[in-house]
């Protein structure tokens, strides 16, 4: 019987610790190009994930925050225990529509986003509740560059001067 016992926990570590290892592999952030030796660039290129998304790294106003790019969502949005972590301000109440229905939030003006080196000032932020540990970049972002995705890739390149919203 006790043979049985060890032979059960065993399996139960290495199932869990497969699919600790699949998960990581399907969310894990790929690595960016193009933001040059400095740090900085006009133009970023972002690999598929295994999962399909385009994934990131980034900040709100210095704080890191891991982004998936979202071409569907209205704002750059981040979890509520995320943002009280940062200390973002309350902002005004607002209601989202979300694949999950509509949730209340908030909105945060005048916010510093950075994803790579790409780097936007004065933004509304979206705080979800529901959201987890992952920000969407939203559109208030993204239009910003031209967003152009080709064979597994995602490149975001700043807008020509004449060209910007």
């Amino acid at each position: 019987m006790r043979g049985h016992a060890i032979a059960t926990v065993v399996w139960i570590g290495l199932l869990a610790g497969g699919w600790y290892l699949v998960d990581r592999s399907v969310t894990s952030t790929p690595a960016v190009r193009g933001c040059g030796s400095e740090g900085r660039g006009d133009e970023i290129v972002l690999a598929v994930a295994n999962d399909g998304h385009f994934y990131l790294d980034g900040a709100v106003n210095g704080r890191a925050v891991s982004f998936v790019v979202d071409t569907g969502a209205s704002n750059v949005t981040v979890g509520g225990r995320w943002a009280r972590q940062a200390g973002l301000s309350e902002g005004r109440p607002a209601f989202f529509n979300t694949a999950n229905g509509r949730v209340e939030g908030r909105l945060v003006p005048r916010q510093k986003v950075r994803a790579a080196c790409l780097e936007v000032d004065d933004l509304t932020v979206a705080v979800s509740p529901g959201l987890d540990e992952i920000g969407l970049l939203g559109q208030n972002f993204l239009r910003r560059f031209e967003v152009v995705q080709t064979a597994g890739e995602l490149r975001l390149r700043h807008r020509p001067a004449s060209s910007s919203p």
